[in-house]
């Protein structure tokens, strides 16, 4: 286990029958969320995953009545280095095109088209301009966290967002999914917020779908909570969700506890 690593937290873990019903529940979620934090402050800031795990998420929340979205800041958790921004795997631009047409003005995309080390101080003043009311996240293949790979990662971290050299997985898996035709189309490096930057995040709403991604999100519920697992740091926030379809689940065991939402 890593040094300084919190106590384990009682995460929610949500386990529904198809892909599209886990991310609807996980969307209904996050316009809760963001209903309070109009309720309490008249604004609310979230960040967002840009990820085919996201799309049911985003819909949902994109569709739910009493969001304001002139009154959002929305940031997102990474995106490639080297990628022209309006490719449409660029995470920023992939973000664009699903949040409805009311969140542009307030989305906030990470330049990727300046020099690095600027564009991270950048984006860091923009993280601690005020609290994150939601982060929308999902899970790597491997484990990884937004773009912190196993091996490459520190849950202590000073920074709130630094650039990384994205492991083989990470890059396979944007092959995968559809998001590049080849593998040597995906970029190398990114920039990307860090396990801290994430868990400044008032509540978690984690989506993660597929088979593919079983094996992680088992290591990351039961297994330890290390550096070496990125996501298992999810058991240390104190308000993290989880929501599984059948298929991401298929790896957990019998008697984890979970809720299992009905097809009805």
């Amino acid at each position: 286990m890593a040094a300084n690593v919190p106590a384990p937290a009682a995460i929610s873990v949500d386990i529904a029958p198809t892909a599209e019903q886990a991310g609807a529940q996980a969307g209904r979620l996050a316009a809760d969320v963001l209903r309070r934090a109009f309720a309490q402050r008249g604004r609310a800031r979230v960040i967002f995953a840009s990820a085919p795990s996201q799309e049911a998420t985003i819909s949902t929340l994109g569709a739910a009545e009493g969001i304001d979205w002139s009154k959002v800041t929305s940031m997102h958790l990474d995106d490639y280095l080297g990628l022209d921004p309006q490719h449409p795997a660029a995470f920023g631009q992939w973000l664009s095109d699903r949040l409805p047409e009311q969140a542009q003005p307030g989305l906030d995309r990470i330049r990727t088209d300046g020099e690095a080390g600027a564009e991270v101080e950048r984006y860091t003043q923009a993280l601690e301009a005020g609290p994150i009311d939601l982060v929308c996240l999902g899970i790597g293949v491997n484990g990884h966290l937004a773009f912190n790979e196993p091996g490459d990662t520190h849950f202590n971290e000073p920074a709130l967002v630094r650039q990384i050299a994205l492991a083989h997985a990470s890059r396979q898996q944007q092959v995968d999914e559809g998001l590049f035709a080849t593998l040597d189309e995906v970029p190398t490096h990114a920039l990307t917020l860090t396990v801290p930057a994430i868990m400044r995040g008032a509540v978690i709403v984690c989506t993660v779908l597929g088979e593919p991604k079983a094996a992680a999100v088992a290591a990351a519920l039961t297994g330890p909570i290390a550096e070496e697992l990125p996501a298992s740091a999810l058991r240390t926030h104190a308000s993290a969700h989880l929501f599984l379809d059948e298929a991401a689940a298929g790896s957990l065991p019998d008697h984890f506890p979970a809720r299992r939402v009905s097809t009805n």
